[in-house]
Formats: C-alpha cells, structure tokens, sequence
C-alpha cells in the first residue's frame, strides 16, 4: 500500500496524462492476488518471488535501512553493530506480513545472520504507521527507502547500521504467462521500469549510507 500510493499512483496519473485514450483500474492492496483467476493483466510486487509461471521484469531494488528518531537514539543509545541490537535492549518496530527475524538480518564478515529482536514494542502491517511510531520516538525500524525518505531527509529519522548490508529485495511487475501481453500494457510496463529503473529517485537521501546489496555504491 505504502509503496502503491506513494510511487506507483502518481506513475499511473502521468501515464493516463500521456495516454489519454487508455483506461486503469488500479487495485491497491497488500494481499496477494492470483491474477489467473482474479483476470489481473498485471500486479507489481515487492519481495523475493515464489517460484512460479508468472512472468517478472525488474523495475527497481527496494532497499531498506533501519532508523530511529534522534529523541529515541538520544535516551537509548545508538547501536553500533547488529548484536547491540539485543544487548542493548533496543525497542523494535516490526513489519507483520514478513517474519520479524527476515527483516533484521544483516550481512556480517560475508556472512548473513539473523539479529535476535528481543523487544517489539509495535507489530503492525503498513509501514507508513511504522514510520510514524518511529518518528514519535518508539523505537528502531527496518523500512524501505522510499518509504521513509522524506522523513530522513528532514531529520526526524536517523539511519544507525549503515555499514551493514542487508539482503534487499526488488520491485516487480509480473503478468501470467497464458496471457498474451498487450502493447498497452508493454508500454506500461516500459514506462514504469525507465521511471523505476537504476538507482531510484527516492534513494537519492541515502547516497552516502553505505551499499545496496548487489548495487554499485550510490552516487
């Protein structure tokens, strides 16, 4: 939802701008549809996908940092490496549609392992509300880029574990593969991965955070 009001909806009203002609019913939701019998032509999904027959093109890395306000880091301490993150009793916000151990896990000495959260102070399953927890001091997050970029930018969260790389997933389009892609949605599809595509607009407040996992560094 975050990432479908936030990017996608203002990518499909320049789309119909420029397509006058052309008609989108546009479903926002977390859930995951089955688009063979649910008679979707397209879906865009965040995450590592099942295997499947369902055709994906790429259309940008979704990276994640973890961040906390100032207010927060100032009365608890600023964790330094992944262990802190136990050891510290840190106060953790987690994303509920994912397993709380997959979103703090970390590549440490090549190696990924798991941070033990201990404390999860708010379990909740959009991460706009997150977010917002965090900017109100409630703990520590793990968030895609583009959804806590603004916040970043102006100073209300501070990214700590920088240096450690984290196992990004990617945005994609998917379509099925019994059904014949339309050139109406080809150039969609086209559309969205030359606006999507490369180091992504709302990484640019984290260009000197660090590497995106198997990305050059960002410039």
């Amino acid at each position: 939802m975050s990432f479908g009001w936030r990017h996608l909806s203002p990518a499909v009203v320049e789309f119909l701008a420029a397509h006058p002609n052309l008609d989108v019913d546009l479903d926002l939701n977390d859930r995951r549809v089955d688009l063979v019998s649910e008679g979707y032509d397209l879906a865009i999904r965040i995450g590592k996908l099942a295997d499947s027959s369902l055709i994906a093109r790429t259309l940008a890395p979704c990276r994640h940092v973890v961040c906390a306000s100032p207010l927060y880091l100032a009365a608890h301490g600023v964790p330094l490496t992944p262990s802190d993150l136990a050891s510290q009793n840190h106060e953790c916000l987690v994303y509920s549609n994912r397993p709380a151990l997959e979103q703090w896990r970390f590549r440490v000495n090549d190696e990924w392992k798991e941070a033990p959260v201990t404390a999860r102070h708010l379990s909740v399953n959009n991460g706009d509300v997150l977010r917002d927890a965090a900017v109100a001091g409630l703990g520590l997050v793990v968030l895609p880029t583009f959804v806590v970029g603004e916040a970043v930018a102006a100073g209300a969260l501070r990214v700590v574990l920088g240096d450690y790389e984290f196992f990004d997933p990617s945005i994609h389009a998917i379509w099925p593969p019994n059904r014949q892609l339309s050139a109406k949605v080809r150039a969609f599809v086209d559309f969205l991965t030359a606006r999507f595509g490369g180091v992504p607009y709302w990484d640019r407040p984290f260009s000197h955070i660090g590497r995106v996992a198997g990305q050059p560094p960002l410039l």
